[in-house]
């Protein structure tokens, strides 16, 4: 009876297992139901000056150096007003900018500080593309946070990216490698910035804000770079010469499936053992 009971007891464990390892697959659908927060990415655009962000009310960013961004941070969903003022400055000094900000439930995006068309300076938010890319490429995405007319971008003195206007947002995927990027006006002719060496390494998104004031001369890049979106590939060598096909999930499902599958048996073997050992006693 003892024996049956032991085995009884460890049969359960074993199912504890099985459960606990499938169990994981859902947690983080079920994470993303509950959730309320947005994460956001700051980034600093406005070229020259050193800020402090304001918070509904509260100093979050002292001393924000421009053309940084900030790892994301989990704002509350709902209505923010976030204030920038010079850094050192007052809290009860008049802002440079006061903009109320809406953060949507679960929203994953980016929030940028720049001049405007009109060169004044304003607040845009972005939602962020980090779903993963084929193999061997990297996703291109140029955001038009300057005060400065239509662009067009080329990468290697190739247009890309046509039409992009003020504000918005124009996305490509392009092969993974090294790139020069630059800025035309919309009709052509000589780039409106230097033109920039960059790298976009395979599995990347590059978020590439056109920032500064065409008038001014000061146009120019903030950048900001998301690793680890490759996209597994479809098929898998066998060695043989032949290929069978492979998925992330599937292969998590596979491993956790071995793991229990060898918790299972040596539970297994110590409920034998134990057997025998009372048998022979």
């Amino acid at each position: 009876m003892k024996c049956a009971r032991r085995t009884a007891a460890l049969t359960c464990a074993v199912l504890a297992v099985s459960l606990a390892g499938f169990s994981t697959v859902s947690a983080p659908q079920a994470h993303a139901q509950a959730e309320t927060d947005g994460l956001i990415r700051v980034v600093h655009g406005l070229r020259g000056l050193v800020a402090d962000i304001y918070l509904d009310g509260t100093l979050v960013l002292p001393t924000f150096q421009p053309e940084r961004s900030t790892d994301p941070l989990a704002i509350p969903a709902g209505d923010h007003v976030i204030e920038i003022r010079t850094a050192g400055a007052a809290s009860t000094e008049s802002p440079l900018l006061a903009q109320t900000v809406t953060v949507p439930s679960g929203f994953r995006g980016s929030m940028v500080a720049h001049l405007g068309p009109t060169g004044a300076p304003q607040l845009s938010v972005f939602a962020d593309d980090v779903t993963a890319v084929p193999a061997g490429t990297s996703r291109l995405v140029v955001r038009h946070a300057a005060a400065a007319q239509g662009v067009t971008v080329l990468l290697n003195a190739q247009p890309v990216l046509r039409d992009v206007a003020p504000t918005t947002e124009r996305a490509e995927v392009v092969t993974a490698g090294p790139y020069e990027i630059e800025v035309t006006p919309l009709a052509g002719g000589a780039p409106l910035a230097a033109p920039q060496n960059v790298e976009y390494p395979d599995g990347t998104a590059n978020f590439m804000y056109l920032i500064g004031s065409e008038s001014a001369g000061t146009l120019g890049w903030a950048a900001v770079q998301v690793t680890d979106l490759q996209t597994a590939p479809e098929r898998i060598q066998t060695g043989d010469g032949s290929t069978e096909l492979a998925t992330p999930a599937a292969g998590v499902a596979t491993g956790r499936l071995i793991a229990v599958m060898m918790a299972a048996m040596v539970l297994v073997a110590v409920v034998s053992r134990s057997r025998s050992r009372r048998i022979a006693g």
